[in-house]
């Protein structure tokens, strides 16, 4: 997918900033880029126009509903451990605040945020220093 045609998308401005931005640091669109996933909320369309945008570059995408623990328990905690990546989301600040600092105990953190009209934020998480290994 081109930018131009992620332009025609209709997302926000500022999610495709954000995304534009996330998509140079994980190195994306090449669907080997070292990308983890991107993170949205569910009950907000903005965010899921956000999440099918990542999901069209190739991006896994994780669904959430405000509460980050699945995401966590399940996935984050165990993948941090392996080494460093970047995350790509669009959440509510309540909800980047609970990744920010589960991120800051494996060696991550917030590499750009945006708020936006709706109350949501979109970020990007990787670690600090920008060494990613992929």
């Amino acid at each position: 997918m081109t930018r131009r045609e992620l332009l025609r998308l209709g997302l926000t401005s500022g999610a495709v900033g954000v995304l534009t931005h996330a998509m140079m640091f994980a190195g994306l669109p090449t669907r080997r880029g070292p990308l983890h996933k991107a993170v949205f909320d569910e009950r907000f369309p903005s965010s899921v126009a956000f999440a099918r945008a990542w999901h069209r570059l190739g991006a896994p995408v994780h669904g959430i509903r405000g509460d980050v623990t699945s995401l966590w328990y399940d996935d984050l905690y165990h993948a941090w451990k392996r080494g460093p990546f970047a995350l790509a989301g669009m959440t509510t600040a309540e909800s980047l605040f609970c990744l920010e600092t589960l991120a800051r105990d494996a060696g991550h953190c917030v590499t750009s945020r945006q708020p936006h009209e709706d109350g949501l934020v979109s970020w990007t998480i990787g670690p600090r220093g920008g060494t990613i290994h992929g």
